[in-house]
């Protein structure tokens, strides 16, 4: 069986748990919004934190990349960024000790998005949401499927069977391997999404130019 075929075999066997992970991810992004909508200031707190991350934290490199101009530049610090920190390490690793993890982390991201990048007031022009929309879509279903395939590692902890294992340790190594093919195609879809980012932030929002 190839790759491809395998990862869609992981889906078809738990598509159910795939949408929920959806409907909790995406879900959280409609609270954020309602909250910034009736408590703006949200907003603004939020918007603060990621500046100062831009400017002297964890996102600075990315946003030095983005402030030379270049399109590949911006779009490799933004895929490193989110593949590394941002899946890897805030998910993927902490996951396999503890499975629900990646949805808690997860949704905490989700939320944050909700409050900042939905609502448009003060800097938030249309300008900048409607089209850093796709962004939050395309990077948020890569952040799903990795909460999708930490959540198999609980699956296949509590109820081996589903996984076709007999034993609790087989259902969650089962989990993990398929959690790596998962990572695989995590990593195309941050690929894109990164490539669309930097276009859309450099050229369509404006947001760096100088």
């Amino acid at each position: 069986m190839g790759l491809g075929r395998e990862i869609a075999d992981i889906f078809s066997k738990d598509w159910n748990l795939f949408l929920a992970t959806n409907a909790l991810f995406f879900g959280a992004i409609g609270i954020g919004a309602l909250i910034a909508f009736f408590l703006p200031e949200t907003q603004a707190a939020v918007l603060a934190v990621f500046a100062l991350e831009l400017k002297s934290g964890t996102l600075s490199p990315v946003s030095q990349a983005y402030g030379t101009g270049s399109i590949l530049k911006a779009a490799w610090m933004t895929f490193a960024n989110n593949l590394m920190y941002g899946t890897l390490q805030s998910l993927t690793l902490p996951s396999f000790l503890f499975p629900p993890y990646a949805l808690l982390m997860g949704c905490l991201r989700s939320l944050t998005w909700g409050i900042a990048f939905i609502i448009p007031q003060g800097k938030m022009t249309l300008r900048v949401i409607l089209p850093h929309l796709l962004t939050l879509l395309i990077e948020g279903e890569a952040y799903v499927i990795a909460i999708f395939g930490c959540l198999r590692q609980a699956e296949g902890l509590l109820w081996p069977a589903r996984l076709g294992e007999s034993s609790r340790i087989g259902g969650y190594l089962h989990a993990v391997r398929d959690n790596i093919r998962l990572l695989i195609l995590v990593t195309v879809i941050l690929v894109v999404g990164a490539l669309y980012e930097a276009f859309e932030l450099l050229y369509i929002a404006g947001l760096y130019k100088s």
